[in-house]
């Protein structure tokens, strides 16, 4: 997951290194030596599909949100390391269909900056906040690939454009996802977003991601380990310096499934 630094949200080098610091004691700390599990198909796979966790599952990581199986069909979520930021937030996926072959997911989201929003009047600035609703849906093709696509209305609150103060700018984003299990520990993962301001602003340039899991049995009592690597995120990350501005950003991560 890329935490984001826009400039509605400044991170110093400091709080940033705090808050990931405090989130890997947290993720550590809940971490049981028998977390670790392999995925025997790819209906398995909750990393950005349709699918839900099971009733009770839950997965944390060090910069990955926490998700939680609330019910077999509804799962909650939430990125602790925001929180430690002053950014309350909260997001749910609620499994409507499932026929084995295929999953049809109703998903809403929520993010809210405390830390204001800058002022500038020379640039088109990211908001202080987002509101997310729409469906989400994975076919599976065999035991190893899995095809997600998902529509949204994604809102942007207080969005600043030039001198002008946005309070709901209304969008619409689409997301597309393929998943592919090489072996039952490895997962790789490509996905673009897409997001269309209604409001103003058009279509924004598309964000590329690619993602490679592996999990381990005994390391660090199961833990898996995520790199990601993302282009054309404008908004840029946590990472400081020089690696802030590469065009493909580098991530290293590590969750555990509960």
């Amino acid at each position: 997951m890329i935490i984001r630094r826009g400039p509605w949200l400044q991170i110093s080098r400091k709080t940033a290194s705090l808050a990931i610091g405090l989130a890997a004691a947290v993720a550590a700390a809940l971490a049981p030596a028998a977390a670790w599990a392999e995925w025997k198909s790819a209906q398995q796979v909750t990393l950005g599909t349709a699918q839900v966790l099971e009733q009770g599952a839950a997965t944390i990581g060090i910069i990955s949100p926490l998700a939680f199986g609330l019910t077999g069909q509804l799962t909650l979520q939430t990125h602790p390391i925001l929180m430690l930021l002053l950014t309350p937030n909260a997001a749910a996926r609620y499994r409507v269909v499932d026929q084995g072959s295929y999953v049809l997911s109703a998903t809403g989201a929520i993010k809210r900056s405390l830390g204001g929003s800058s002022s500038t009047s020379t640039a088109t600035l990211p908001a202080p906040g987002e509101a997310v609703a729409g469906a989400v849906g994975t076919v599976y093709v065999g035991h190893q690939w899995a095809l997600t696509g998902g529509l949204s209305y994604a809102a942007h609150l207080d969005e600043q454009v030039d001198d002008t103060v946005i309070g709901w700018a209304h969008g619409i984003a689409a997301t597309a996802e393929v998943h592919y299990l090489p072996t039952p520990v490895d997962l790789l993962q490509a996905s673009l977003y897409w997001r269309y301001g209604i409001s103003h602003g058009g279509l924004a340039r598309p964000v590329a991601t690619l993602a490679w899991t592996h999990g381990f049995r005994r390391f660090l009592g199961g833990a898996h380990l995520m790199v990601i690597l993302t282009a054309f995120d404008t908004t840029g990350s946590v990472a400081a310096g020089w690696l802030g501005e590469l065009p493909v950003l580098p991530t290293l991560d590590l969750w555990w499934r509960l």
